[in-house]
C-alpha cells in the first residue's frame, strides 16, 4: 500500500534561525502539499554544547512569520511526538543496543588517546582519517569483561567492508559510494548521547518520514544512513538533496559574506512574501518566465523535478527587487501597518496615531514604496516629510565626488536673482492657500511659479527644493507640499531665508 507522504525539517536550536532552514522548509512544505501529505518540524537538540537559549522559540516564530506552517511539531503536538530529540533520549540507546544484539553494531572501547594517535599515523601515511575497526573483532568474553570493569565505550555501526552503497537521489540519480572507504560511524557516544546519524534515522523512521529533502551537504552522510536502515530492516525514505545556497563568489552561504539570520531580514523590513518568493527562486523555475508569485501559487505550481542543481546565488540585489515588487502589490493599509513600528523606532511618530495621522503616513508609504526595497528604506527616505529643521549639506573630505557639484549649486541658486524670486513668489502663493493643499493644487502653484519667473526648471525648482528640504534632490515637491501643508511649508521657507540671508 502506498504510504502517505511525510516530509520534515530538523533544525538545531544553536542561534538565530537560518535562511537555509527556511529554504529547505519551503521545499519540504510545497512537496508535502502537492502530494497531499504532511510537513512536520522536529528540533534536534541533543548537542547540548551548542544549544542556545531562546533559539527554539525563534525557529517557531520565524517559520510562522513566513507562513511555512507545519502540521506537527514541538509547539503544536502530533501523533508521533515528542518532537524534541532531548525528550526522546531513551529511544536512541535502546535502538543502538538492538543493533549490537543483531550483530549490526559493536561496542568500541578505544580511548581518545588511541584514536588521536591513530589519526596522526594515518595523516603521516597520507591516508584519510577513519576508525580502523580495532574493537570490531573483540570476542564476547572480552566485551563482557570490559563492560563488567566499567570501561567507557561507544557503539559503532558495522559498515560492510565490501561492495557499494547507492543513494538513489530523486534529482541526482544514483550516487555510488565504496563501502571500504566509509568508516564505522559512532552511533552512541560515551556519555549516552546519540550522534546525529543514529537519532536522525531512528526519528525519521518512527515519524514515518517518506521523503528526506535536505541540503546537498548531507550527501556524504547518506550512505551511513542507508546502511542504518538496512541494519534495522526498515524501508528507507526517498532522498532528495537540494543545491546549497551560494554567495556571489559561489562559496556556501555564510554570515561572513551574507546576512543569514532570518531575524536580520525581518528587522531590516523585508516582507515575508518577498523572502518566501526569493527562496522559491533558489534553484527552481516557476515557468513562463514568472518570477513574482505568492506562497500559495508556489505550492500549487510545485514540481520537485523542476529543481536545478546549479548552486543558486543568494543575491541581495535580486532579493531587494523581489521585495519591492511585493511592497508595490500589497494592500496600502496593511503595508502602512507593517511600516508603523519602523517609523516609531526611527522616532518619527509617537505611540498613538490618529486616523488622520495614519492616513498621512499611508500617503508617504504609498509614495516611497515605489522606489524602496524594504520597510526600513521607506522610513529612511521619509525623513524629509517629518523634519522641519535642517541645514544645507556641507562638502567634506568624505563627500562623494558625484554629490559635490549638486551641493555647491544649492548655495548658488538660493542667492541668485532667479532663485530669490522663485522662493518669494512661491511663498506668496502658498500663503494664499488653505491649510490643506491637494497634490494637483501644489503642481499648479509650482507650474505658475515657473512660468512667472520665466527661467528654466533648474533655476526655479532647485532653490525651492533647497529651502523646503535642504537637499539637492529627493522627494517630489508637489508631494511634499501636499503632505506637510501650508503652515509647515511657510515655516520651512521662512526659517531657511533667515538662516541663509535670502
Amino acid at each position: 500500500m502506498e504510504r502517505r507522504v511525510r516530509t520534515r525539517i530538523a533544525p538545531s536550536p544553536t542561534g538565530d534561525p537560518h535562511v537555509g532552514t527556511a529554504y529547505i522548509a519551503l521545499f519540504n512544505l510545497a512537496f508535502a502539499y502537492k502530494n497531499g501529505g504532511d510537513f512536520i518540524l522536529r528540533i534536534e537538540d541533543t548537542d547540548q554544547n551548542r544549544y542556545t537559549e531562546g533559539s527554539e522559540q525563534m525557529i517557531f516564530d520565524a517559520l510562522k512569520w513566513l507562513g511555512l506552517d507545519y502540521a506537527e511539531g514541538p509547539d503544536v503536538g502530533g501523533p508521533v511526538g515528542p518532537y524534541r530529540q532531548s525528550e526522546r533520549f531513551h529511544l536512541y540507546g535502546e535502538y543502538a543496543h538492538k543493533l549490537v544484539e543483531k550483530g549490526e553494531a559493536y561496542y568500541c572501547f578505544c580511548t581518545q588517546d588511541r584514536l588521536e594517535k591513530l589519526r596522526e599515523r594515518q595523516k603521516a601515511m597520507g591516508k584519510a582519517p577513519g576508525y580502523d575497526g580495532h574493537c570490531r573483532s573483540l570476542s564476547k568474553e572480552e566485551i563482557e569483561e570490559k563492560l563488567a570493569a566499567g570501561e567507557e565505550y561507544v557503539i559503532r555501526l558495522k559498515m560492510p567492508y565490501e561492495g557499494e552503497t547507492i543513494i538513489k537521489d530523486r534529482l541526482r540519480g544514483d550516487i555510488v559510494f565504496e563501502n571500504n572507504k566509509i568508516d564505522d560511524q559512532v552511533l552512541l557516544k560515551g556519555d549516552g548521547f546519540p550522534t546525529y546519524h543514529l537519532a536522525n534515522v531512528v526519528d525519521d523512521y518512527l515519524m514515518n518520514i517518506t521523503h528526506v529533502i535536505r541540503a546537498e551537504e548531507w550527501i556524504a552522510s547518506t550512505p551511513k544512513h542507508i546502511q542504518l536502515y538496512k541494519a534495522f530492516g526498515w524501508q528507507e525514505p526517498e532522498f532528495i538533496h537540494m543545491p546549497l545556497l551560494r554567495n556571489s563568489d559561489r562559496t556556501k552561504i555564510s554570515k561572513r559574506k551574507n546576512p543569514v539570520s532570518l531575524n536580520w531580514y525581518r528587522e531590516e523590513g523585508y516582507l515575508k512574501e518577498g523572502i518566501v518568493n526569493f527562496l522559491g527562486l533558489m534553484g527552481y523555475s516557476f515557468g513562463e518566465n514568472k518570477e513574482i508569485f505568492t506562497l500559495q501559487e508556489f505550492k500549487d505550481n510545485f514540481d520537485i523535478d523542476k529543481v536545478s542543481l546549479g548552486g543558486p546565488v543568494f543575491d541581495l540585489v535580486k532579493l531587494g527587487w523581489v521585495n519591492n515588487q511585493h511592497m508595490r502589490m500589497k494592500n496600502l493599509r496593511e503595508l502602512t501597518e507593517l511600516a508603523v513600528p519602523f517609523f516609531r523606532n526611527a522616532g518619527l511618530i509617537g505611540e498613538e496615531l490618529t486616523e488622520k495621522e495614519f492616513d498621512t503616513l499611508s500617503r508617504i508609504v504609498d509614495i516611497l514604496r515605489e522606489g524602496s526595497q524594504t520597510l526600513k528604506e521607506i522610513v529612511e527616505q521619509s525623513e524629509v516629510y517629518f523634519k522641519d529643521e535642517y541645514t544645507l549639506p556641507v562638502v567634506t573630505e568624505e563627500t562623494d565626488k558625484k554629490e559635490i557639484k549638486g551641493i555647491e549649486r544649492l548655495y548658488t541658486v538660493i542667492q541668485d536673482e532667479a532663485g530669490k524670486k522663485s522662493i518669494n513668489l512661491f511663498q506668496e502663493k502658498i500663503a494664499a492657500c488653505d491649510e490643506n493643499i491637494s497634490i494637483d493644487r501644489a503642481k499648479e502653484l509650482l507650474k505658475e511659479t515657473l512660468d512667472e519667473v520665466g527661467e528654466g526648471p533648474g533655476k526655479v525648482y532647485m532653490p525651492l527644493r533647497a529651502v523646503l528640504t535642504g537637499l539637492p534632490k529627493g522627494a517630489d515637491l508637489y508631494n511634499l507640499v501636499s503632505i506637510i501643508g501650508r503652515d509647515r511649508t511657510l515655516a520651512r521657507i521662512e526659517r531657511m531665508k533667515e538662516l541663509y540671508n535670502i
